[in-house]
């Protein structure tokens, strides 16, 4: 299968500022899924705003077709491979220095705990995948409520962590969950998923409280990993992925429907430098190599020598630019009076 595009054959304006978007990215091939999507994918970035997206945006067939394989994340509780004990002593070395300089929060109840306090909270999670969040939440006494497309994952939020979800999408919300109000919406890796994230994000702003705080994760574009390994990084997942974001582009997009910017997190340092992740770029290299992408056209191959001059390098920049994902949190502004 390959993407339909969308009307015209321009380069596309950034939905932020106005400005043309330019070509950033070209991804050669879909390598999660080979027999599905024969690619190219171009991408396209504004640097004033700080965002990315792919253009033209596949058709709503296509994009659906991507979650339903059977190998898709959601359908597990496995995470990135860490550096097995067997491991050599270098790479076990590196994946430790790493851990040892990780400021990064995952969300978690006790990062809710320390951003919220003790009070017992109405939560909703929109695209929550397996659940492994919400049922946290919920044996932390909060109320929970979610939202999820794909019938296996809601199946396997079930079966693992108890958790029963409703069937919906962030354009596509049932009435179950916007017959009320919440205190936290968590939108966690949902974004770079939607066609249209100012509709999406919006969606989701009126489910809150006034007072009510929006949580937003995706993969943090102004990585330095992402400067290293270009097409192939981990966190790109085109075609899957359609929107690429930074802490501005999210600060923009909440601003630009009414929020209140309270604070930005970054999480997700370690990881980088774990065997697995290492392993996972050098594959999707090798795997747009054999499939006719000349090497000279893409990023160096990682390596182990990479991953370490990678992590030295990670010393020296700004913490914005140390982690892959980023997080913002934004209030829905309480009444007057």
């Amino acid at each position: 299968m390959t993407p339909t595009s969308d009307s015209g054959v321009s380069e596309p304006v950034c939905p932020l500022c106005g400005d043309p978007m330019q070509p950033w990215l070209r991804v050669p091939v879909d390598w999660l899924r080979p027999r599905m999507s024969s690619g190219p994918f171009q991408l396209y970035w504004c640097e004033r705003s700080q965002l990315g997206r792919q253009h033209p945006m596949p058709s709503a067939e296509f994009i659906a077709s991507l979650y339903a394989a059977e190998h898709y994340y959601t359908h597990s509780v496995e995470t990135v491979p860490a550096t097995p004990a067997s491991a050599p002593f270098a790479d076990r070395l590196l994946a430790h220095l790493a851990w040892r300089l990780d400021r990064g929060v995952n969300l978690s109840a006790d990062w809710a705990r320390r951003r919220f306090g003790e009070r017992r909270l109405e939560v909703c999670e929109i695209g929550c995948g397996n659940g492994r969040l919400l049922g946290e939440l919920q044996r932390a006494g909060h109320t929970v409520i979610g939202v999820e497309p794909d019938p296996q994952a809601q199946a396997l939020a079930l079966r693992e962590f108890g958790v029963r979800l409703l069937t919906g999408t962030l354009e596509a919300l049932p009435e179950e969950v916007t017959a009320r109000q919440y205190d936290l919406v968590l939108m966690s890796h949902v974004m770079e998923h939607t066609v249209d994230p100012e509709l999406a994000l919006g969606n989701a702003a009126q489910l809150l409280k006034p007072g009510g705080h929006l949580v937003v994760e995706t993969p943090n574009n102004a990585a330095l990993s992402l400067a290293w390994s270009g097409s192939t990084w981990f966190c790109l997942r085109v075609p899957e992925h359609l929107q690429f974001f930074t802490r501005r582009s999210l600060q923009g997009y909440c601003e630009k429907i009414g929020l209140r910017m309270v604070d930005a997190e970054f999480s997700n340092y370690c990881r980088q430098f774990m065997a697995g992740y290492i392993e996972t770029e050098q594959r999707i290299h090798d795997d747009f190599v054999a499939r006719g992408t000349p090497a000279a056209a893409l990023p160096a191959r990682h390596s182990r020598g990479r991953a370490w001059a990678l992590f030295l390098r990670s010393l020296f920049v700004a913490k914005e630019r140390r982690y892959d994902c980023v997080r913002v949190i934004a209030e829905r502004p309480r009444d007057p009076g």
